[in-house]
C-alpha cells in the first residue's frame, strides 16, 4: 500500500520532462521503457512510472525496501531534484532554510543512533559507510560522505567515546540540500541513511526499522 504522498510524487513526477528530470537528477532515462535508473546510495535502483514502484537492478548486499521511506523519496528526490550544483559548504540540518524549527521532537536527527552503534569503532564505521557508496572525508575520529542520492549527499562524522566523554556523532549536508528535497523528505533520508548503516554494521548487525 502507497504512502501518504507516495501517489502525489509520482504525479508530480509525470508533469516533468523527463529528459530534464534525469539531467538534474543525475538518473539515466530509458525512454523505450519509460523508467529512470537511479543511484541510491551507490547502487542502481529502476523508477517505474507507469507501474508507481521503484525495483532493484543487479545484485544488491542490502535491501533498502526495509526502509519505511524508500518508495517515498526515490519518486519524491525525481518529482523535485533541480539544477542545482552542490556548493561544498557543509551545515548541520538545523541551519538549513526552515530547518532550526523542524528538526527536533519527533524530527530528530538520528545522530544518538549512529553514536550508539558506531561510537566504539571507527573501522567498521568506515567499512559500513563504503558499502553505501560512501567515501572516507576529513572530521572527527572518522567521516564518511554517503551519496543517498546523486545529488543528495549525507556526511556523517563520528567522535570515539572515552573514560571522559561519550561518543558523538553529527549528520551534515550540503547547503543546497533543500533545492532537491523539502525539508520533511530531507528528514527522512537521514532516518534511511542511519538506518541502512545501522542494518549493515549496528550492534548485532541488525538495527531496528
Amino acid at each position: 500500500m502507497m504512502l501518504a504522498g507516495e501517489l502525489e510524487a509520482w504525479n508530480k513526477l509525470d508533469l516533468r520532462d523527463p529528459v530534464e528530470v534525469a539531467e538534474c537528477a543525475g538518473a539515466e532515462y530509458w525512454e523505450d521503457d519509460n523508467v529512470f535508473v537511479v543511484p541510491v546510495f551507490g547502487q542502481a535502483y529502476l523508477a517505474d512510472p507507469d507501474a508507481r514502484e521503484v525495483r532493484e537492478i543487479g545484485l544488491h548486499e542490502f535491501h533498502l525496501e526495509d526502509s519505511t521511506h524508500f518508495d517515498l523519496l526515490v519518486p519524491l528526490y525525481l518529482a523535485s531534484c533541480a539544477p542545482v550544483p552542490p556548493s561544498g559548504r557543509l551545515v548541520a540540518p538545523q541551519s538549513l532554510p526552515g530547518g532550526a524549527g523542524f528538526f527536533k521532537g519527533p524530527h530528530e536527527v538520528p545522530n544518538d543512533v549512529l553514536a550508539h552503534n558506531f561510537g566504539s569503532d571507527a573501522e567498521k564505521f568506515l567499512q559500513t559507510g563504503a558499502m553505501l557508496g560512501g567515501r572516507p572525508t576529513e572530521g572527527g575520529d572518522a567521516a564518511v560522505a554517503i551519496p543517498v542520492f546523486p545529488r543528495l549527499e549525507v556526511t556523517v562524522i563520528i567522535w570515539l567515546g572515552d573514560l571522559e566523554f561519550p561518543p558523538r556523532a553529527q549528520m551534515l549536508l550540503d547547503d543546497t540540500a533543500t533545492a532537491h528535497l523539502n525539508i520533511d523528505a530531507i528528514w527522512a533520508a537521514l532516518v534511511m541513511t542511519a538506518q541502512a548503516l545501522v542494518q549493515l554494521g549496528g550492534h548485532g548487525g541488525h538495527g531496528d526499522h
